[in-house]
């Protein structure tokens, strides 16, 4: 039982370090696309939500956002001339996952960016096109 509980504190400490698990699979694909046209990453991600100019840094922006369902259940009793309902709301949400890249005055990738609580942890599915294909 021990050894059982080391595994998933080990487990937890390396998903809640640096990003977690997805932290090494984002820094790949980011880096990846360092050195490259934002051209390149257009044609490959399509077009970015939003086009940023911060503190004289020229940003392109992509967002991919998923929302989940939520699913409710009511029950209701009636006593006399008097109705009591409870409703319980179960799911439900948004997750995202931003990816932002810099470029320079001849639109090369100097830097990047990510942030979101559903980037992902393999480049697989729908995942599977951000790294940069060689």
């Amino acid at each position: 039982m021990k050894k059982f509980f080391g595994l998933i504190v080990l487990l937890f400490g390396l998903t809640s370090c640096s990003g977690g698990l997805s932290g090494g699979v984002m820094n790949k694909i980011m880096e990846s696309w360092e050195g490259s046209q934002i051209t390149e990453a257009i044609n490959q991600w399509g077009y970015p939500n939003s086009q940023q100019e911060i503190a004289g840094k020229k940003l392109y922006v992509w967002d991919r956002t998923v929302s989940g369902p939520s699913s409710s259940t009511s029950t209701g009793t009636i006593t006399g001339n008097s109705v009591s309902i409870l409703t319980n709301t179960l799911g439900g949400g948004s997750w995202n996952c931003r990816r932002i890249l810099e470029v320079n005055d001849n639109e090369k990738i100097i830097g990047w960016q990510w942030g979101g609580n559903n980037c992902p942890f393999a480049a697989v599915g729908p995942y599977a096109s951000w790294p940069k294909k060689k």
